[in-house]
């Protein structure tokens, strides 16, 4: 997670321009270890969090340390080998980490272990020499499976070093307007006035009203043949996994593992309240659904939008009409290749770069699935849900 990126959640990447030096000024001899974190080093792992990405040095609150405790050490797929990696110098204190998410994946018929590499830190001032034994540390060695979806320029390029593989397309995020003029009040109160006049797009209705009697929205052919509905946890921990099930790579999502991370995202009510809807078909037959933030009046953070084969662009059309019945400015989600036909038809639609993704295996046959696009990644199977990308302040 890249600290001078956070305002605006794009490009939170692996490592900063704080952990360039680290790379500079690493010395052949180290003056620690690299081991896994053990539940005794929470507290220091949160300081060293707060005093990086937050620039407060001082002891980390309950709730970061209990967060940070699940996050790393509770995940029902947690392995000590997958597991979140720290730098200890010789004097016992933790100056470098690089937070882990372990999840099951399966890749090309057989399942095997993966992480989610999140949050790097490195204390610059102190030591150095941690960081490039932490980024070396992720060589892959055997059939496991590695990935990022946050990685700023530096962290990409080292990764790309060691071996990894860019997801390119996930590179990009897509952003639809509902309502133009209330979407951009949301973005300069969010840039310019940190967040202080919340109600500044509630102003901007008038001209939205406007511009959608000038340009009114085109129904689309099956518009009406589909509906959405309320998905209840249960239903989308049997769902979810059917839904990605034509992917080659693809993240296993056991019931206890989904409903684990379905926990933690619901944490995030920062971005909105964590909502998961389903879209039937005439039959009431489950075609797709959609994991996102709702936040009627703002933006809603669209998680994962999930799809049979074939049907993803009316399943883009049915939460696009949703929500904006519901009130809101704006959606915003990762770009995909299977979204890319049904993201195309829509208008007030455009992409912009939001981090880097890059996958590291040794496995021949997941690189050849991540060329030709056939991995599911991102949402659930990422970092966005994480309360580390905008909370704790």
């Amino acid at each position: 997670m890249d600290p001078d990126q956070q305002a605006d959640r794009e490009g939170t990447g692996l490592m900063s321009h704080l952990q360039q030096q680290a790379f500079a000024d690493a010395r052949p001899l180290p003056k620690g270890i690299v081991r896994r974190v053990r539940p005794s080093d929470v507290p220091a792992v949160a300081r060293l969090f707060l005093k990086i990405f937050r620039r407060a040095d001082k002891p980390a609150g309950a709730d970061l340390q209990n967060y940070l405790r699940t996050l790393l050490l509770a995940s029902p797929s947690y392995n000590e080998t997958a597991g979140t990696q720290i730098y200890e110098q010789q004097d016992g204190r933790i100056r470098s980490a690089l937070l882990a998410v372990p999840m099951r994946f399966v890749a090309c018929g057989n399942i095997l272990p993966g992480r989610l590499l999140g949050v790097f830190m490195t204390d610059a001032d102190r030591e150095a020499a941690g960081a490039a034994q932490l980024i070396l540390a992720l060589r892959p060695r055997r059939a496991d499976f590695a990935f990022c979806d946050s990685a700023s320029p530096t962290s990409c390029n080292h990764l790309l070093a060691i071996g990894g593989k860019p997801v390119t397309l996930q590179n990009l995020e897509w952003n639809r307007s509902f309502r133009p003029f209330g979407a951009w009040a949301e973005r300069f109160d969010a840039r310019f006035l940190r967040g202080k006049a919340p109600g500044l797009p509630t102003l901007m209705r008038p001209l939205d009203s406007l511009l959608r009697r000038l340009l009114p929205q085109r129904e689309a052919p099956d518009s009406g043949s589909l509906r959405v509905a309320e998905m209840p946890i249960p239903t989308f921990l049997v769902h979810a996994p059917r839904l990605i099930a034509h992917y080659a790579v693809r993240p296993l999502w056991a019931e206890e593992e989904l409903f684990w991370l379905v926990s933690l995202a619901a944490q995030n009510t920062r971005l909105g309240s964590f909502t998961i809807r389903s879209v039937l078909d005439r039959a009431n037959a489950i075609i797709g659904c959609f994991v996102y933030y709702a936040a009627p009046g703002r933006t809603a953070h669209i998680l994962n939008v999930l799809s049979l084969p074939g049907r993803e662009p009316a399943v883009l059309d049915a939460m696009f009409r949703h929500l904006d019945e519901t009130g809101h400015v704006a959606a915003r989600g990762r770009a995909q290749p299977a979204l890319m036909a049904g993201l195309a038809l829509q208008r007030w639609l455009v992409f912009r770069h939001r981090a880097f993704t890059v996958a590291l295996t040794r496995v021949p046959e997941i690189n050849d699935a991540i060329a030709r696009g056939d991995v599911y990644l991102g949402g659930l199977a990422g970092e966005d849900w994480s309360r580390l990308l905008s909370d704790f302040q």
